[in-house]
């Protein structure tokens, strides 16, 4: 995020504080006072910060797109069952501060975790903590926090999105402890109980989400229809129809702006897809999005990797949600899915193998 918007935001707070109220209906403003505090705020944003001006247009100019992630932890040995701080310093190619981050789907980094076994997923972002550090954010660092609950290896995703495009990065953490997760387990199973919990409010759920859990309860149910056979490279559609108490739900509410987000990883935990279902629509519309995936979408940057939009979100729709993805290598995936119904998040997962 640019520094001109926080100047900005002092600005006409400056402004709102030259109002002064007279009378129940009557205001004096000192128009003479607030024009000396902009153009003094102006003069100062003009000297503050010239040189991130310069960092910017370089940028622009030279059309830098590589993006650098570097974690810093605490502690620096990660525990599991120990709340840990991830700060991801975030630089270009010339190390200078990564810092014209837009805001996509209601925040401006995305954090996807996932465990080694595939079992445990995490989906956080900055904006999610009280402790957010908006000034560090200006200097190319962004934290979240984090508690792995199991021993062992953990990969990790960011997407971030600027003016010119999107990106996706991923980076390994090894965490210590007694308790070690399970190996992988294959459940290719196409109908399944949905793990479900309670939203902590403003689209957020900070815990790490345990898929094997066999002590959830759920009223939530979920089945697929998906092609007998997946081959690599080549697109598939999967839509996901769910129930509630054995009635199709019609109310979901979008999450984080999507119908749905996926988190799509292999066995060989080689990278993480971060993708969004659509809701299916009338023939016209479905044909033509199945042309581009991205048709009818409010954002259509270029993702420069593992990072994809489709279709529009209704204010309430369901039973069914469509997803559309390319597997890039034969294998076998777990899709992780995440969606919302009243103040409930899913956590719908399903196994899926890819051949040549």
């Amino acid at each position: 995020m640019d520094k001109r918007l926080y100047v900005i935001l002092s600005i006409m707070g400056a402004i709102y504080g030259g109002i002064t109220m007279q009378s129940q209906n009557t205001f004096q403003f000192n128009l003479s006072n607030v024009v000396a505090i902009v153009v003094t705020s102006l003069f100062l944003v003009n000297i503050g910060i010239a040189e991130q001006h310069t960092k910017h247009d370089s940028h622009k100019v030279e059309k830098q797109v590589n993006l650098n992630v570097t974690l810093h932890t605490e502690p620096e040995m990660i525990q599991a069952g120990k709340s840990t701080i991830l700060k991801f310093d975030l630089t270009d190619e010339k190390g200078e501060p990564f810092t014209d981050l837009m805001v996509h789907h209601d925040r401006i980094l995305h954090v996807l975790v996932v465990s080694e076994n595939l079992q445990i997923v995490g989906h956080i972002h900055p904006e999610d903590f009280e402790s957010r550090d908006i000034l560090a954010e200006l200097d190319g660092t962004y934290t979240v926090h984090f508690t792995f609950p199991l021993a062992g290896k953990y990969i990790l995703a960011l997407d971030v999105m600027t003016e010119d495009a999107e990106y996706s990065k991923y980076l390994y953490v090894d965490v210590a402890g007694a308790k070690k997760m399970t190996d992988i387990s294959q459940d290719f199973r196409r109908e399944k109980i949905v793990n479900v919990y309670t939203e902590e409010g403003g689209d957020r759920f900070t815990k790490a989400v345990d898929l094997a859990d066999k002590n959830a309860k759920s009223k939530y149910y979920v089945k697929i229809d998906a092609p007998e056979k997946i081959k690599a490279g080549e697109m598939v559609h999967i839509t996901y129809s769910f129930m509630h108490d054995d009635k199709p739900i019609t109310d979901f509410v979008p999450f984080l702006d999507a119908p749905m987000h996926f988190a799509i990883v292999s066995t060989r935990l080689d990278g993480i897809l971060h993708t969004h279902g659509t809701v299916p629509m009338d023939g016209k519309t479905l044909k033509m999005m199945k042309k581009d995936p991205h048709a009818g979408h409010n954002m259509k940057k270029p993702a420069t990797t593992g990072h994809q939009h489709q279709g529009t979100t209704p204010e309430k729709f369901g039973p069914s949600i469509m997803l559309m993805t390319k597997f890039q290598k034969a294998g076998v995936y777990q899709i992780i899915g995440q969606l919302k119904h009243k103040d409930q998040i899913l956590f719908p997962t399903f196994m899926v193998e890819v051949v040549d």
